[in-house]
C-alpha cells in the first residue's frame, strides 16, 4: 500500500493564491494523501473561503501568527501521514508531485528528504530553485535561480531542500522536533536540511516533480532580522565550539558582509542587524536544549557535515538583494 502523505499548507492572508494552489494539490495522481490547511490568524477571509470551497481539507486555526515553521508544526500535530510535505501557499503543483517524491523515498532508504524542481510561476521556462545551496555559514541560495529549465529528469543530490516544497520522512521530522521554531520567516529549510545531513541522510532534487512558485528575490528589515537570528541560532546549537573557532575567519567575513549591507540599506536595516545579537542571547536556554537534541541525532562529524555544504557564495543573488 502507498504510504500516506500529509501535505501541510501554511496560510497567512493567502486569498489570491488559494484557487491555484489547492485544486492542483487535490488533483494529485498519488492515491493516499491528506491536505492540512493551517491558518496563521489571517484577516482577509481566506480561512472562511477555504473552509467553504474545499471542505475535504483538515483545517487548523492557530489563533495567532506562528510564522512558517510554527505553522508547519501546528499542522504536524494533526498529520497522520508517514511522509510530511510542507508546501507554500503561493504555488501550483504538477499532478505527479507526490507520486514522484514519495516513490523516490520508498526506493531509497538512505534518502531522508526530497525537493522538486521549482519554476517561476510567471515564467515557467525559468528556474526558481532546484533545491538549496547551503553555505557553511548557514546562508542559503536558490540553486539555479533564473536559469532556463533544461527539462532533465535525473535526480540530483543537493545540500538542502527548498522550504517552498519538500517531502520528508515523518520519523526523521519527529526526531528533530519538526520545523525549527527559531525560523519565523525563512531559513526553516536550512535548519531542516542541516539536521537531515547531520543524521547522515541524503537529500535529492527530483526534477520530474514540478512546482510553480510566485517568487521574487527581495529583502526588508524584518526579514533580515529573522534570517540572521535563525542562522546564528542554528550555528550555535549544531556546531561544536572548536568548529566555530576554526570557521571564525569565514564567519567574520560573512558578518562584515551583512554589516556593510545593512549600512548601505539604511537605519532600519542597521537596527535589525543589532537586534539579532540581543535576540540570540535571549535564546540561550533554547540553544542549550537544541544542542542536546542535536547531539542525540548526530551521526556524522562537523567536518563531514561541512563537506556536504557549499564553500562558495552566490554573489549574483547577494548583489540582487542589495539593490
Amino acid at each position: 500500500m502507498a504510504k500516506k502523505v500529509s501535505v501541510i499548507l501554511v496560510n497567512y492572508n493567502g486569498m489570491p493564491h488559494l484557487d491555484s494552489c489547492i485544486p492542483s494539490v487535490l488533483n494529485q495522481t498519488y492515491p493516499s494523501f491528506e491536505i492540512i490547511f493551517v491558518d496563521n490568524n489571517s484577516s482577509d477571509g481566506s480561512l472562511e473561503y477555504a473552509r467553504q470551497k474545499f471542505p475535504k481539507l483538515v483545517f487548523v486555526a492557530s489563533g495567532k501568527n506562528l510564522g512558517y515553521a510554527g505553522g508547519i508544526n501546528a499542522g504536524l500535530a494533526h498529520a497522520t501521514g508517514e511522509y510530511i510535505a510542507p508546501l507554500n501557499i503561493d504555488t501550483e503543483v504538477s499532478p505527479n508531485l507526490l507520486a514522484v517524491m514519495a516513490g523516490f523515498l520508498d526506493e531509497n532508504q538512505s534518502t531522508g528528504a526530497v525537493t522538486p524542481k521549482i519554476l517561476l510561476f510567471d515564467d515557467r521556462s525559468r528556474i526558481n530553485t532546484m533545491g538549496a545551496n547551503i553555505h557553511i555559514t548557514g546562508l542559503s541560495f536558490c540553486r539555479g535561480l533564473n536559469k532556463l529549465d533544461d527539462h532533465s529528469t535525473r535526480p540530483q543530490k543537493v545540500s538542502g531542500v527548498s522550504g517552498c516544497s519538500y517531502l520528508i520522512r515523518r520519523e526523521i521530522f519527529d526526531k528533530m522536533g519538526g520545523a525549527p521554531e527559531e525560523s519565523f520567516m525563512g531559513n526553516d529549510d536550512v535548519g531542516v536540511s542541516w539536521l537531515v545531513n547531520l543524521m547522515n541522510y541524503d537529500i535529492y532534487c527530483l526534477p520530474e516533480a514540478v512546482v510553480y512558485h510566485k517568487y521574487t528575490l527581495k529583502m526588508n528589515p524584518e526579514k533580515l532580522f529573522q534570517l540572521e537570528k535563525s542562522r546564528y541560532t542554528l550555528l550555535l546549537y549544531s556546531l561544536k565550539p572548536l568548529t566555530l573557532v576554526l570557521l571564525f575567519p569565514v564567519l567574520a567575513g560573512t558578518e562584515l558582509l551583512t554589516l556593510v549591507y545593512s549600512l548601505l540599506k539604511g537605519r532600519r536595516y542597521i537596527q535589525a542587524k543589532f537586534r539579532v545579537w540581543g535576540a540570540v542571547c535571549e535564546n540561550s536556554a533554547y540553544i542549550r536544549d537544541r544542542k542536546a537534541l542535536v547531539e542525540k541525532l548526530r551521526k556524522i562529524s562537523d567536518f563531514q557535515l561541512l563537506k556536504r555544504l557549499r564553500w562558495n557564495l552566490e554573489w549574483g543573488q547577494l548583489l540582487s538583494i542589495s539593490r
